[in-house]
């Protein structure tokens, strides 16, 4: 890894191969850096360097194009410089770029060899970084001032301009050079001196000449910049000398070396730098010694003053600022007329001074900020010329001022030159100005403009070319300039005659216009927009013009209506208003409005009227008009149409001059359009210009009656998801309440009506809770505090707003098994209900009407002073409502109802509810902590217990609110006296009240009064028949209800055992009937079965009363679990209405084995041991009949599901191996409960039989071990990737992923215990179906290729796995699916290969290798050498051929020997880093007696034993040992010794081969060899007869 990381990052920095290179160095190789290998570089502009940390960049997009900055390729990094431009340039880095990527830049900058494109991106990073640039100046400043040096024009422009962008004024320029003179110095000292050809370009991919021709344009650039700062600093020291030398010390000037040197050498030289000072310099000396110029001046020719002086003039600034040019304007005003205009110029009339002036401006180095300043100087020089009596003005004025005005009128290529950037009108007027003072042809050169202007109109292209646009837009840009000039121009003193000449063409021009449009019926807007322009720019025509006059006002009064849908109407719309003086403008605007609204749909059509509606002549539309009346309700068709011409309504209701009428209707139709989805935006876009240039319009209809809609659907909308939508509401309530008064009675009345009604409306556009709230606070705010008393009437719900919103759910029954959920237990059944269910409807976020009512006045109570100001009663009935509403919002998480207080059980719904419980439960624990008695908690308590009267849904909920507050309230204040409760309880229950009674009994302290009422119902229960008398089930469940204060359960020993007794067997006998009548229920007519609250009850009693008499005997201990067995056979148990029974049930069974634990009574043993079996039948019947029904939306079935869990996991049942294909399908369960009840069972008894399939397997060989195909079948099917990113971990493992999972863990523990014969069977049955497949693919998907960063599993225990763990649902699934993906590997090591090899893509194999190699592998490994090790300490050493192990640990390697002789034959197996999933490697190390070809065979054979076989935990591995000794033993079997050497193996390595045909002894070759050669004769050692091979 290392090596590679060096070489990676070498060849990268090799691409920043130069500084100065013409295809890639510069910003170069300029900068200092590190070096490749961690150390820094000697030579600071190495082509190696340490790149810069990338790890602080927040942006992952900037850390891949710096990245990408480090490749070789050149087009690569020219990309990644524009994507950092592109980030750079952006919106959001207006602050500048984060810290992280200055940095990098700045140790990037200088290796980035795409030379222009890094100029340009480090003056974007400079200017952004504003102050924190400076302290990266001093690395930077060297290769970026370089770059003015470059050899390349492109990039030492873009250098400059980098550079001039970041330091705007002169001044700053000059300090960067001297701030960072030292830095700059240092840069060049070390290019110079310090770097070489081979330090600047790697000789491994640049050519020596090129590296050559690199070093050498470093060092010259280099050097020029040394130069340059020596140069210009000392030239600056002159000019500032000698400046102050003429004004204060001219006498002791030597003006002709003055002139020599600092006029004719000065003149020709560079002035970079130094521009600005050598042109005061110039400028003073021709103000003081204009002799210097001509006299004193000895150079001629070439060298002539007028000569250098163009040079220098065409150079322009030099990079100088502005005020470069003003010295240039004195100097040219004050310079003698001889050097200004030399003779040979007189007599061609040639102007060389001005044209090199005009050249030094229109450089393209000439800063845009300098051009006003220029063009002002040469203008200044012109008019100059203009006064030269040898000078012809009018040559003068056409070679140097009309290419100006040409240019600005007609743009071409031959006049670029003259372009003026910027605003050029002034310096245009000014140049048109000079012409008509100076010229006497101005007015032809005008003329021929003018013709020119025509000719282009009426040649314009028609309208089917497909240039057609941009010659008609070319036409009135080109008016548009064109009449601002002679507009601009009529504001001069300009002679009669000229004035005739220029009103005649402007004349021309628009009757040539209008005739074209009457020709070509209105096409060419062009001559349109002209017409628009003349008359905007040149009122004054209409008046002087007649015949003028006379043409316009017939063409608009009769074409013009026939024109409007024409691509010239808008422009002759626009024209209408401007001719008032001439026509009536009334009419003629009445008329095209009719024409356009009764012309057809079209987009000609709605451009036209877009410009009529917006026109000021639209006020002639009188309030009752009908036309006006048909242009609205056109209008209103529009609006419903949605987006497609929001303009045309902009500009209707935009216009001031518009009709009330028109603005009000439109702005209703708007508001109406609000509730339409598919133009809401477009409506509230629509409003938006309404409030922006008409806002009296929308704040007129919302102070109206019908306006009060308006502020609700704003603030809704203000609440959209949709981005867009909400902007523009908030943007346009802020526009309509800018300047509401904080008394403004109406805004407050309007929010009042919207907080009276909101918080109870539901629907898709009613206003979000927390808009009601914000509202409520605002209006609590603008009240006086003498007033919010009054206010909070309004703000707090009054009784009849909540119990209109609770209607619904006080008119349905809660669910039958809640009742194992809370204090009042079976009193739930006796609720009942007249009224017919209701529908319940929802608002956008799923709240119903209550939940609104109670999220809003919760919300209120806690963020604002309401409750300050509200009274005793009303904070009553706020904590009333607020309990109640707790109550049912309790039952609803509990289980889903349909009659539900919010809508649709979803993650992000239920997290919103379960915050603004917590929040409401605060608040409430707040008022019982902080109140006192007499307080308005007390006020709501007697509200409640008076409410709880009766059998209604509301009393069942009034005393659960009510026992909720008062065991808190009583718990901290202790104030209810017990002769209170005495009377409470009594009238209860001689009322009937059941609910009130237990409500009272549940929070009774004392336990005197708990016992007297527990003798009193125990007396009268005993004996009591339940099925007969009415009040029993009442009384029974107040008798339970005594049981849940544990003041009295502390005392219940104290009550005599025999009425205990006398109870007991009552009830067991009660408990027989009950059970029996709900075996009959089903024939009833019914739909409700009162034995099932009678069974439950009867077994709660019991639940607590026989621990009391645990030394007690008697048959009613059999007869209570005979009583448990038979309920649970029940048909019914499993329904909610079942549910508390079988709950009761369950808890007396584990009371009943907690009990039997003590060992103290005998009948409760033998009952257990007599019914154990019938127990587990019954426990495993009932675990079928509940696995179809999912518990997770249905927290009673959930605590079922986990109780009878519990009471399987402590007993312990015993099954046959039949049983055990009964028990899969609740691996399938939805109830993860049961699904870890069924997998605790399965997983226990699955590997104890396995001894019995291995033994009959062995029995019998065709017999065939088989996988359950129950459980194959739960396997069959993976979740696939987007089922997963569906699946939501929060709560709990989801159960279809648990059940695959648990189900594949079962298939994994029959290979415990199984034989390898076994294995291989069940390894079939796997292949088969390819089920590992489904399986590996989760596991990579789940664990590695779908995350940013795969699965860290070293948290876990990877070789088992323990359910029920503390793991949060996610990390539980992880671990599970690691450990079976670690047991996949380790049984089904081929399968597994199979999968990774061929079933995956590349990428995926490689992530998958690269985790298993690091995680999984090296537990694999490590298990199956110690399976080795074992297995080669079970060998004996009395085979044949004994083998030999040797297990390295830390080489994952095995090596094998086998003992031939006094040598050995070896071979070694290793494991690779990735094994299973890479191959097993065999190698010989040692060969004996055979051949090199058998040899080998040897190995390739163990080898695929290895790797092809389907075992795996090391058997695999014992095969291949096993496979090679065979090899060896069955080759060396029956070898006797050579009677020549008595050794098996010869000193070669040889077994005997060489048969004596008479003896048949063997000899090895070699032997018989030396044995013929010493004895000198070809006989047999042992036989003497001549040897003849057999």
């Amino acid at each position: 890894m290392s090596k590679k990381h060096f070489k990676y990052q070498a060849s990268s920095s090799r691409a920043a191969s130069g500084a100065f290179a013409a295809s890639d160095g510069p910003f170069g190789t300029f900068a200092g850096s590190s070096g490749g290998f961690g150390s820094v570089s000697s030579s600071p502009l190495s082509y190696v360097y340490e790149p810069p940390d990338l790890s602080n960049i927040s942006e992952p997009n900037l850390v891949v194009a710096f990245k990408n900055l480090q490749k070789k390729d050149s087009i690569t990094k020219a990309k990644a410089l524009e994507d950092l431009q592109s980030h750079v340039s952006s919106p959001s880095t207006t602050n500048g770029v984060e810290d992280a990527v200055l940095e990098a830049w700045v140790s990037h900058a200088a290796h980035t060899n795409v030379r222009q494109l890094a100029h340009q991106l480090q003056g974007a990073i400079a200017r952004t970084s504003g102050r924190r640039i400076v302290r990266c100046m001093p690395d930077i400043v060297g290769p970026w001032l370089a770059g003015f040096f470059d050899g390349d024009k492109m990039v030492a422009r873009a250098a400059q301009e980098s550079v001039k962008q970041t330091f705007q004024t002169e001044e700053k320029m000059q300090n960067v050079w001297k701030i960072y003179l030292g830095s700059i110095l240092q840069f060049c000292s070390d290019a110079v001196f310090k770097e070489t050809v081979n330090t600047l370009s790697d000789e491994r991919s640049v050519s020596p000449d090129n590296a050559s021709a690199k070093h050498a344009r470093v060092v010259a650039a280099t050097v020029s910049m040394v130069r340059h700062i020596i140069d210009s600093s000392v030239r600056r020291a002159i000019y500032s000398l000698l400046d102050a030398s003429i004004i204060k010390l001219p006498d002791v000037l030597n003006l002709e070396v003055i002139s020599t040197y600092v006029l004719a050498s000065g003149l020709s030289i560079n002035q970079t730098a130094t521009a600005l000072d050598y042109s005061r310099v110039l400028a003073r000396l021709s103000t003081h010694e204009p002799k210097v110029w001509t006299e004193l001046y000895k150079g001629t020719g070439k060298k002539s003053a007028t000569k250098r002086l163009c040079q220098f003039l065409a150079k322009g600034s030099q990079g100088s600022s502005f005020k470069y040019w003003d010295e240039i304007n004195t100097l040219l005003l004050q310079l003698p007329t001889a050097v200004l205009l030399p003779q040979d110029n007189v007599s061609d009339q040639k102007f060389d001074l001005l044209d090199s002036l005009g050249d030094g401006i229109s450089n393209r180095d000439e800063p845009r900020s300098n051009q006003n300043a220029a063009w002002n100087t040469y203008l200044n020089v012109v008019k100059r010329f203009s006064t030269f009596p040898e000078v012809d003005c009018d040559r003068l004025i056409e070679h140097s001022v009309m290419p100006i005005l040409m240019q600005y009128i007609s743009p071409s290529r031959e006049t670029m030159a003259w372009t003026i950037p910027g605003s050029p009108q002034p310096i245009i007027m000014n140049s048109a100005r000079l012409g008509l003072e100076s010229s006497r042809n101005f007015t032809h050169y005008w003329t021929s403009l003018s013709r020119s202007l025509i000719e282009q109109v009426q040649t314009s292209l028609p309208e089917q070319s497909k240039d057609f646009v941009k010659s008609q837009d070319g036409i009135t840009s080109k008016a548009g300039r064109w009449y601002s000039l002679q507009a601009g121009l009529s504001g001069f003193d300009v002679p009669e005659d000229i004035l005739v000449v220029l009103t005649d063409a402007a004349t021309l021009e628009i009757r040539s216009a209008i005739a074209l449009l009457k020709a070509r019926k209105g096409k060419p807007y062009g001559a349109a927009s002209l017409i628009t322009i003349a008359i905007s720019s040149i009122p004054s025509l209409l008046q002087t013009q007649k015949l003028l006059k006379d043409s316009i006002a017939e063409f608009v009064s009769t074409d013009v209506p026939d024109l409007i849908l024409s691509p010239s109407g808008p422009y002759l719309i626009e024209l209408i208003p401007r001719l008032k003086t001439i026509i009536d403008t009334d009419m003629t605007y009445r008329t095209c409005l009719d024409s356009a609204l009764q012309a057809s749909k079209s987009p000609a059509k709605f451009k036209a009227l877009e410009r009529l509606v917006s026109s000021p002549c639209i006020s002639c539309l009188d309030q009752d008009d009908e036309l006006l009346t048909t242009l609205i309700l056109m209008l209103k068709q529009v609006v419903d149409d949605g987006a497609t011409q929001i303009d045309l309504l902009r500009e209707a209701i935009a216009n001031p001059n518009a009709p009330a009428r028109m603005a009000q209707d439109l702005v209703a139709e708007i508001v109406a359009s609000l509730s339409l989805d598919d133009c809401r935006l477009t409506s509230l876009q629509s409003l938006q210009a309404v409030a922006k240039h008409n806002p009296s319009a929308v704040k007129a209809y919302d102070a109206s009656s019908a306006g009060s809609p308006l502020l609700a659907k704003l603030i809704s909308l203000a609440d959209s998801p949709d981005e867009a939508i909400s902007q523009e509401a908030k943007s346009i309530n802020n526009v309509l309440r800018a300047d509401d008064s904080t008394d403004d009675i109406q805004s407050n009345q309007a929010i009042l009506s919207i907080i009276r009604v909101g918080p109870e409306t539901v629907g898709s556009h009613a206003l979000s809770v927390a808009s009601l709230v914000d509202l409520a606070h605002k209006t609590l705010q603008q009240c006086d505090e003498q007033d919010k008393p009054a206010l909070v009437a309004d703000l707090l719900p009054d009784e009849l707003r909540w119990q209109t919103a609770l209607r619904p759910f006080f008119a349905t029954p809660p669910n039958p098994s809640l009742a194992i959920m809370n204090f009042l237990s079976g009193a739930l059944s006796l609720v009942r209900y007249t009224e017919s269910p209701e529908v319940i409807s929802y608002d956008k976020d799923g709240h119903s009407a209550a939940f609104r009512l109670f999220k809003y006045t919760s919300a209120l109570v806690q963020t604002s002073d309401v409750f300050t100001h509200a009274t005793v009663e009303q904070r009553a009935r706020v904590a009333k409502y607020l309990g109640l509403i707790l109550q049912i919002a309790s039952d609803n998480l509990s289980i889903q109802s349909p009659c539900s207080l919010w809508q649709d059980h979803d993650t992000e719904l239920e997290e919103d509810v379960v915050e603004t419980i917590s929040q409401t439960q605060s608040l409430m624990a707040s008022w019982v902590s902080g109140s006192s008695p007499g307080s308005f908690i007390r006020t709501c308590l007697s509200d409640l217990l008076e409410e709880s009267h009766g059998v209604s849904v509301r009393a069942y909920y009034s005393s659960r609110a009510y026992v909720s507050l008062t065991m808190e309230f009583d718990e901290l204040h202790s104030t209810t006296d017990p002769d209170t409760w005495i009377s409470q309880l009594s009238s209860a229950r001689g009322s009937a009240d059941t609910f009130t009674a237990v409500a009272v009994l549940s929070v009774i302290q004392d336990p005197a009064i708990l016992t007297r009422t527990f003798n009193e119902l125990l007396a009268g229960l005993t004996g009591n028949d339940f099925s007969k008398d009415g009040n029993a089930t009442s009384n029974l469940i107040i008798f339970n209800t005594t049981f849940n204060r544990e003041e009295f359960r502390e005392s219940l020993s104290n009550v005599p055992k025999q009425r205990l007794v006398f109870f007991v067997q009552h009830a067991c006998k009660a408990l027989v009937m009950t059970l029996g009548a709900i075996e009959s229920f089903r024939t009833q007519a019914q739909l409700w079965n009162p034995a099932l609250v009678i069974g439950a009850e009867l077994m709660h009693s019991l639940n607590h009363l026989l621990p009391t008499l645990a030394e007690t005997y008697g048959t009613f201990w059999e007869d209570t679990i005979e009583n448990l067995t038979r309920t649970w056979s029940l048909p019914d148990i499993i329904s909610d209405d079942g549910l508390p029974l079988l709950h009761a049930s369950l808890r007396l069974h584990s009371t009943l084995r907690r009990t039997s634990t003590a060992g103290s009574n005998d009948d409760l043993l033998d009952a257990f041991q007599n019914t154990e079996a019938s127990i587990a039948t019954s426990m495993l019947s009932l675990l079928h009949l509940l696995q179809g029904l999912s518990d997770e939306s249905h927290q009673p079935r959930e605590i079922v599901n986990k109780m009878l869990a519990r009471q399987i996991s402590k007993s312990n049942i015993k099954l046959d191996s039949t049983a055990i294909p009964e028990l899969f399908p609740a691996l399938a369960s939805e109830s993860l409960a049961l699904q870890g009840s069924a997998y605790e069972i399965l997983h226990r008894k699955i590997p104890e039989m396995q001894e019995n399939v291995s033994l009959e397997k062995a029995l019998s060989k065709d017999y065939v071990a088989k996988l359950p195909e129950e459980l194959l079948s739960l396997v069959l099917e993976a979740p696939t990737p987007r089922s997963l990113a569906e699946m939501d971990f929060k709560r709990f493992v989801p159960p279809s992923l648990r059940s695959y999972l648990l189900s594949w863990r079962l298939v994994f523990d029959h290979w415990d215990g199984a034989s390898d014969a076994v294995k291989i069977d069940y390894i079939n049955a796997v292949k088969e179906g390819s089920y590992i497949d489904g399986l590996l693919q989760l596991a990579s998907d789940f664990l590695i290729t779908s995350r940013a960063r795969p699965v860290d599993p070293t948290k876990f225990k990877i070789d088992s796995y323990l359910p029920n763990n503390d793991e949060l649902p996610e990390k539980d699934a992880q671990w599970l699916l690691v450990h079976l993906y670690y047991q996949a590997l380790k049984h089904l090591p081929t399968l597994s290969k199979v999968w990774w090899r061929d079933k995956t893509s590349r990428q995926t194999q490689i992530s998958v290798e690269s985790w298993t190699e690091k995680y999984i592998s090296p537990l694999i490994t490590s298990a199956e050498l110690a399976t080795i090790t074992a297995w080669a300490s079970s060998q004996g050493s009395d085979t044949d051929q004994p083998l030999t192990i040797k297990v390295s640990t830390s080489t994952w390697e095995i090596t094998a020997s086998i003992p031939i002789d006094e040598q050995s034959m070896s071979l070694a197996i290793a494991l690779p880093p990735s094994y299973p999933l890479s191959r097993a490697i065999v190698s010989g190390l040692h060969r004996v007696g055979v051949t090199e070809q058998k040899w080998r065979s040897w190995i390739i054979t163990t080898q695929g034993v290895i790797n092809f076989s389907d075992l795996g935990g090391g058997n695999q591995l014992i095969d291949g040992l096993v496979s090679w000794r065979k090899n060896v033993t069955a080759t060396l079997k029956g070898q006797t010794e050579c009677a020549i050497c008595y050794s098996v193996v010869s000193a070669d390595r040889q077994l005997p081969s060489k048969r004596c045909g008479t003896c048949k002894n063997q000899f090895h070759g070699s032997c018989l060899f030396k044995w013929f050669k010493s004895s000198n004769s070809s006989s047999c050692p042992l036989c003497r007869n001549q040897f003849s091979y057999a």
